[in-house]
Protein backbone atom coordinates (compact mmCIF):
# COMPACT_ATOMS: atom_id res chain seq x y z
CA UNK A 1 0.00 0.00 0.00
CA UNK A 2 2.67 2.52 0.91
CA UNK A 3 4.04 2.67 -2.64
CA UNK A 4 0.53 3.38 -4.03
CA UNK A 5 0.01 5.97 -1.34
CA UNK A 6 3.37 7.65 -1.93
CA UNK A 7 2.98 7.64 -5.72
CA UNK A 8 -0.50 9.12 -5.46
CA UNK A 9 0.20 11.66 -2.74
CA UNK A 10 3.58 12.86 -4.02
CA UNK A 11 3.34 12.27 -7.77
CA UNK A 12 5.61 14.94 -9.25
CA UNK A 13 5.29 16.14 -12.82
CA UNK A 14 4.87 13.83 -15.80
CA UNK A 15 5.54 14.11 -19.52
CA UNK A 16 2.61 13.07 -21.74
CA UNK A 17 3.32 13.53 -25.43
CA UNK A 18 5.57 16.57 -25.35
CA UNK A 19 3.71 18.30 -22.50
CA UNK A 20 4.87 18.49 -18.89
CA UNK A 21 1.82 17.95 -16.67
CA UNK A 22 1.50 19.03 -13.07
CA UNK A 23 0.21 16.63 -10.39
CA UNK A 24 -3.54 16.19 -10.95
CA UNK A 25 -5.53 18.53 -8.69
CA UNK A 26 -9.11 19.06 -7.61
CA UNK A 27 -9.13 22.12 -9.88
CA UNK A 28 -8.05 19.99 -12.85
CA UNK A 29 -10.89 17.56 -12.15
CA UNK A 30 -13.39 20.42 -11.94
CA UNK A 31 -12.24 21.93 -15.24
CA UNK A 32 -12.28 18.57 -17.04
CA UNK A 33 -15.77 17.96 -15.69
CA UNK A 34 -16.82 21.40 -16.98
CA UNK A 35 -15.73 20.25 -20.46
CA UNK A 36 -17.44 16.87 -19.87
CA UNK A 37 -14.19 14.97 -20.37
CA UNK A 38 -14.18 11.78 -18.33
CA UNK A 39 -11.72 9.87 -20.50
CA UNK A 40 -9.27 11.19 -23.07
CA UNK A 41 -10.46 9.65 -26.34
CA UNK A 42 -9.98 12.24 -29.09
CA UNK A 43 -7.37 14.76 -30.24
CA UNK A 44 -9.47 17.64 -28.83
CA UNK A 45 -9.94 15.77 -25.52
CA UNK A 46 -6.17 15.29 -25.35
CA UNK A 47 -5.37 18.95 -25.98
CA UNK A 48 -8.00 20.04 -23.43
CA UNK A 49 -6.54 17.57 -20.92
CA UNK A 50 -2.99 18.87 -21.51
CA UNK A 51 -4.09 22.51 -21.54
CA UNK A 52 -5.72 22.06 -18.14
CA UNK A 53 -3.29 19.67 -16.43
CA UNK A 54 -0.18 21.64 -17.42
CA UNK A 55 -1.49 24.71 -15.56
CA UNK A 56 -2.74 25.55 -12.09
CA UNK A 57 -6.48 25.99 -11.62
CA UNK A 58 -6.64 29.76 -12.21
CA UNK A 59 -4.48 29.54 -15.34
CA UNK A 60 -6.52 26.58 -16.62
CA UNK A 61 -9.76 28.50 -16.09
CA UNK A 62 -8.45 31.34 -18.26
CA UNK A 63 -7.04 28.93 -20.87
CA UNK A 64 -10.43 27.20 -21.32
CA UNK A 65 -11.90 30.38 -22.80
CA UNK A 66 -9.28 30.29 -25.58
CA UNK A 67 -9.71 26.54 -26.07
CA UNK A 68 -13.50 26.84 -26.44
CA UNK A 69 -13.32 29.73 -28.93
CA UNK A 70 -13.83 28.84 -32.62
CA UNK A 71 -10.17 29.66 -33.33
CA UNK A 72 -9.03 27.55 -30.37
CA UNK A 73 -11.14 24.59 -31.50
CA UNK A 74 -9.72 24.86 -35.04
CA UNK A 75 -6.14 25.24 -33.73
CA UNK A 76 -6.30 22.23 -31.41
CA UNK A 77 -8.11 20.08 -33.97
CA UNK A 78 -5.03 20.27 -36.23
CA UNK A 79 -2.26 20.66 -33.63
CA UNK A 80 0.09 17.63 -33.52
CA UNK A 81 0.01 15.53 -30.36
CA UNK A 82 3.74 14.90 -30.17
CA UNK A 83 3.81 11.18 -30.82
CA UNK A 84 1.79 8.11 -31.75
CA UNK A 85 -1.90 8.62 -30.86
CA UNK A 86 -2.40 5.30 -29.04
CA UNK A 87 0.78 5.68 -26.97
CA UNK A 88 -0.03 9.24 -25.93
CA UNK A 89 -3.61 8.39 -24.99
CA UNK A 90 -2.33 5.45 -22.91
CA UNK A 91 0.14 7.79 -21.18
CA UNK A 92 -2.75 10.16 -20.38
CA UNK A 93 -4.79 7.29 -18.94
CA UNK A 94 -1.80 6.12 -16.87
CA UNK A 95 -1.29 9.66 -15.54
CA UNK A 96 -4.91 9.79 -14.37
CA UNK A 97 -4.75 6.32 -12.84
CA UNK A 98 -1.54 7.05 -10.94
CA UNK A 99 -2.78 10.40 -9.65
CA UNK A 100 -6.12 9.01 -8.45
CA UNK A 101 -5.06 5.61 -7.08
CA UNK A 102 -7.02 4.76 -3.95
CA UNK A 103 -6.88 1.85 -1.54
CA UNK A 104 -9.48 -0.87 -1.30
CA UNK A 105 -11.94 -0.23 1.52
CA UNK A 106 -13.72 -2.52 3.89
CA UNK A 107 -16.97 -0.81 4.85
CA UNK A 108 -18.08 -0.81 8.44
CA UNK A 109 -21.69 -1.91 8.86
CA UNK A 110 -24.04 0.93 9.75
CA UNK A 111 -21.29 3.46 9.11
CA UNK A 112 -23.80 5.92 7.73
CA UNK A 113 -22.54 5.57 4.16
CA UNK A 114 -25.29 6.99 1.97
CA UNK A 115 -25.64 8.20 -1.58
CA UNK A 116 -26.05 11.95 -1.72
CA UNK A 117 -27.20 14.25 -4.50
CA UNK A 118 -24.14 16.50 -4.28
CA UNK A 119 -21.44 15.86 -6.89
CA UNK A 120 -18.55 13.78 -5.52
CA UNK A 121 -15.97 16.51 -6.18
CA UNK A 122 -18.06 19.00 -4.18
CA UNK A 123 -18.48 16.47 -1.37
CA UNK A 124 -14.71 15.92 -1.28
CA UNK A 125 -14.11 19.70 -1.25
CA UNK A 126 -16.61 20.22 1.57
CA UNK A 127 -15.12 17.44 3.72
CA UNK A 128 -11.59 18.69 3.11
CA UNK A 129 -12.47 22.24 4.10
CA UNK A 130 -14.85 21.54 6.98
CA UNK A 131 -13.14 18.54 8.58
CA UNK A 132 -9.53 18.59 7.44
CA UNK A 133 -8.67 22.28 7.47
CA UNK A 134 -7.99 22.75 3.76
CA UNK A 135 -8.01 26.41 2.73
CA UNK A 136 -11.00 27.33 0.50
CA UNK A 137 -8.77 29.79 -1.40
CA UNK A 138 -6.14 27.22 -2.38
CA UNK A 139 -7.96 23.86 -2.36
CA UNK A 140 -8.41 23.82 -6.14
CA UNK A 141 -4.63 23.46 -6.47
CA UNK A 142 -4.47 20.58 -3.96
CA UNK A 143 -3.34 17.26 -5.49
CA UNK A 144 -6.53 15.21 -5.78
CA UNK A 145 -4.90 11.92 -4.80
CA UNK A 146 -3.63 13.44 -1.55
CA UNK A 147 -7.04 14.99 -0.90
CA UNK A 148 -8.81 11.64 -1.36
CA UNK A 149 -6.27 9.81 0.84
CA UNK A 150 -6.71 12.46 3.53
CA UNK A 151 -10.49 12.02 3.44
CA UNK A 152 -10.27 8.21 3.50
CA UNK A 153 -7.70 8.21 6.32
CA UNK A 154 -9.81 10.62 8.37
CA UNK A 155 -12.86 8.45 7.76
CA UNK A 156 -10.98 5.36 8.93
CA UNK A 157 -9.63 7.12 12.02
CA UNK A 158 -13.20 8.08 12.92
CA UNK A 159 -14.55 4.51 12.66
CA UNK A 160 -15.65 4.55 9.01
CA UNK A 161 -14.49 2.31 6.17
CA UNK A 162 -11.20 0.57 6.85
CA UNK A 163 -8.36 0.89 4.36
CA UNK A 164 -7.25 -2.64 3.58
CA UNK A 165 -3.75 -3.44 2.44
CA UNK A 166 -0.93 -5.88 2.90
CA UNK A 167 -1.93 -9.26 4.31
CA UNK A 168 -5.64 -8.41 4.51
CA UNK A 169 -5.71 -7.40 0.85
CA UNK A 170 -3.69 -10.48 -0.11
CA UNK A 171 -6.20 -12.68 1.77
CA UNK A 172 -9.16 -11.05 0.05
CA UNK A 173 -7.46 -11.46 -3.34
CA UNK A 174 -6.88 -15.15 -2.59
CA UNK A 175 -10.54 -15.63 -1.60
CA UNK A 176 -11.65 -13.94 -4.83
CA UNK A 177 -9.28 -16.16 -6.85
CA UNK A 178 -10.68 -19.31 -5.17
CA UNK A 179 -14.25 -18.15 -5.80
CA UNK A 180 -13.51 -17.68 -9.52
CA UNK A 181 -11.83 -21.10 -9.63
CA UNK A 182 -14.90 -22.65 -7.99
CA UNK A 183 -17.21 -20.92 -10.46
CA UNK A 184 -15.10 -22.13 -13.42
CA UNK A 185 -15.23 -25.75 -12.17
CA UNK A 186 -19.02 -25.57 -11.66
CA UNK A 187 -19.70 -24.33 -15.21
Amino acid sequence: MSSDWATTCAPGSRIVGTAKLKPFTLGHALLLERLEIEVVLTRLDFHAFVGICSRNHAQGLKWIEWFLSPVGQWFYAIKPMGGKFEDIIQDAINYMRENKSLPELLEVENSGMNTYGTPSLQAARTIAISQLGYNPQTINDAPIGQLYWDILSNNELNGGSKIIAGEIQAGINELERRQKERENHES
